[in-house]
């Protein structure tokens, strides 16, 4: 295989990363994903159109992240190009992931029997590249396939620096890797972690050379805050000028922006509880348990194999220091500073990951470099013929696994079409501009791009929803006083779905909690909002690529408010503040569920509590009956813990300690 050289190789997999990218996203059709609907689609808007004296909280409380990362997707989309073509060339992005994975699995070589063994290139970048969480994400609108890309770059550069660390260029080379990780987290903060794991390494690994380590550290903190700062600012700063927040709404309990309570929202729900649940993590991960590092269940063996292999090397590393010590032996020889940074990176950013999320899509580049990493531990306990065979049993494995959940692993789509949210929207709203409130966790802001650009947009009802006595309140009261301007209730259709007959009407499903806001139905039909259907040539498209529709698109329904009496305001207030009164006890003896401000929401016959400290459950109190605690996630089990009288909430169970036990699965 002399044909084969290191170049053709890299070109080979340079082919195979882009194609089988691009293969997969065409066939995943168009994207429809949640978080693209509830806010992907207006950052990359917000980029374009500056909307935060406009609107508030449009997208939820993750409406407000920087929007570099949603740019292209929406910027492309305004300029016609067809979505198929948009996933397309993010696809080709997200592939640079891929291919940089294959220098760092050589680096990862280097200094080893294994630096000129193409077959354990190909094998060990083979098994870093089947990570299920990439092929979910390739090609989508998520910014973690993307950014993920800066860090493996910043890694690479990095790793390549410092054998020349002595020599000029090399300060350079690390600046542009600094600089690239930088970029990645004031793209998206979670990247943080890998800043700080990388830069950990870079204090933690050998240098050959005196006084370069402490040239390079500079040059990387100095270079990578910078890089940091510059694509962080553009963003942070309209924010703190708007809202007395850089980062708004997070982190608000230490920045205190008058408009938005004052809590630090919980991120990290995947995060193990104990260091027995970090153990088991990953052969949770192998047996594909849903919502254990991952919003869907997809099984990846990699993790488990990695751990396995990192305690069987540690073993035997172990006992060749026992058995060189007793027969005299000198050291071993020393490690190549390369690789042993990528090493330190990988670990130091695990535990990091581990700590802060455990959640998959955040962790994408460590996802993609654990099948080298994993490879390498391996050959430290097998001869490679061996190695080469547990790698291909995963391989094996894996493949199975993406015959099995090809399309259940894969998030919501359709069918391909000629734009982004191409929303029947009617010819008034074109014209007019208008308020509009969305009620649903999955908000209605893709909607802003398609109506009257003078329009105004809020989320009431959401994720963290807005109380009529939290702040924010006046900044949402004045959007919805905003002088000549018709209001527009926005509904997610799926609000109609639910086995409450009252949920088939919006206006009688949020009657009540309009009307704490002063709001009232104005009695007209409700108009619904749907996608427009591909036309003839586009469903030619999709024959052709045997897309379908998986889950169901998104729908809206739009009914006209005005404004309410003040008796029925008056009675609604009058009605939430004695719901007010019997909760506040309950509030008190139980923080585990209801710590921190909490969003009271009237709908028909029920109040729904949620705590801004989690959005994992919810109480469900049911006028005059019990009263229900709700997981808000699969499994998606309630209890029954008590009832709602006229003077009192009544707890079957006063220890609220004993709510969540068995409610998780």
């Amino acid at each position: 295989m002399r044909w084969l050289d290191s170049r053709r190789l890299t070109a080979l997999v340079v082919l195979v990363s882009v194609a089988a990218s691009v293969a997969r996203t065409l066939g995943g059709g168009q994207d429809l994903n949640y978080d693209l609907i509830t806010y992907h689609y207006y950052l990359g808007f917000s980029a374009f159109h500056d909307r935060l004296a406009l609107d508030f909280m449009p997208a939820s409380y993750v409406g407000y992240q920087s929007p570099l990362p949603y740019a292209l997707l929406y910027f492309l989309d305004s300029a016609g190009v067809a979505p198929v073509f948009n996933a397309a060339l993010h696809a080709c992005l997200h592939a640079l992931g891929l291919v940089l994975l294959f220098p760092l699995t050589r680096v990862l070589l280097r200094g080893t029997a294994l630096e000129h063994r193409r077959a354990a290139w190909i094998a060990f970048w083979l098994l870093g590249a089947v990570a299920p969480i990439y092929w979910q994400l390739v090609g989508t609108s998520f910014a973690d396939a993307l950014t993920g890309v800066l860090v493996l770059a910043g890694l690479w550069l990095a790793a390549e620096a410092l054998p020349a660390g002595d020599r000029p260029g090399s300060s350079a080379l690390l600046a542009l890797g600094a600089a690239l990780a930088g970029a990645a987290v004031g793209m998206r903060v979670q990247n943080a972690i890998f800043v700080v794991a990388l830069g950990c390494a870079l204090l933690l690994v050998r240098f050959p050379q005196r006084g370069v380590k402490a040239r390079f550290l500079g040059v990387f903190a100095a270079v990578s805050a910078g890089a940091w700062l510059l694509c962080f600012a553009p963003w942070a700063w309209p924010l703190l000028r708007e809202f007395g927040n850089p980062v708004f709404p997070l982190f608000n309990a230490v920045f205190a922006s008058p408009d938005f309570p004052s809590a630090n929202l919980r991120m990290g729900i995947f995060v193990p509880t104990s260091v027995a649940d970090a153990l088991a993590l990953p052969f949770r991960i192998a047996a594909g348990q849903e919502w254990r590092y991952a919003e869907k269940s997809f099984a990846d063996v990699r993790p488990a194999l990695l751990v396995l292999g990192a305690l069987a090397g540690a073993a035997a590393w172990a006992v060749r220091r026992v058995a060189a010590a007793r027969s005299g032996e000198g050291a071993a020889p020393a490690p190549v500073p390369a690789a042993s940074l990528v090493m330190l990176f990988f670990l130091v950013a695990a535990l990091l990951w581990l700590a802060t999320s455990a959640n998959s899509r955040f962790g994408m580049a460590l996802f993609l470099l654990a099948g080298p990493v994993c490879g390498v531990l391996l050959h430290r306990i097998l001869p490679l013929r061996y190695v080469l065979l547990v790698i291909g049993a995963a391989l094996l494995w894996q493949g199975v696994q993406y015959q099995l959940t090809y399309k259940a692993s894969r998030w919501s789509s359709g069918p391909w079409g000629a734009r982004h949210f191409d929303w029947e929207v009617p010819p008034a709203l074109l014209r007019e501009p208008a308020v509009y409130l969305s009620f649903g966790f999955q908000t209605a802001s893709s909607l802003a791009p398609r109506v009257h650009p003078a329009s105004r947009h809020a989320n009431l009802v959401g994720s963290y929803s807005i109380g009529v006595d939290h702040p924010g309140r006046h900044r949402l009261q004045r959007l919805i006083d905003s002088p000549g301007l018709r209001i527009y209730g926005v509904f997610d259709y799926n609000y109609t779905r639910q086995s409450d007959p009252a949920a088939k009407s919006m206006q009688s499903y949020f009657a009540g909690h309009a009307r704490l806001w002063g709001l009232d139905f104005t009695g007209e039909r409700c108009a619904p909002i749907a996608l427009k259907q591909p036309s003839a040539g586009w469903q030619q498209v999709n024959q052709a690529l045997g897309v379908a529709s998986r889950g169901a698109p998104p729908q809206l329904i739009l009914c006209e408010l005005r404004a309410a009496t003040p008796r029925d305001r008056d009675a609604a207030m009058l009605e939430y503040r004695q719901f007010e009164r019997r909760l506040a006890p309950l509030a008190a003896g139980c923080p585990r569920v209801l710590n921190g401000p909490l969003s009271i929401v009237r709908v028909h016959g029920q109040w729904l509590v949620t705590s801004f400290a989690s959005l994992e459950y919810r109480l469900e109190f049911e006028d005059g009956g019990p009263f229900h605690l709700q997981l808000l996630r699969p499994p998606f089990a309630m209890r029954t813990l008590g009832k709602l009288t006229e003077s009192a909430i009544l707890v079957r169970e006063p220890d609220c300690a004993a709510w969540l036990p068995g409610l998780v699965g």
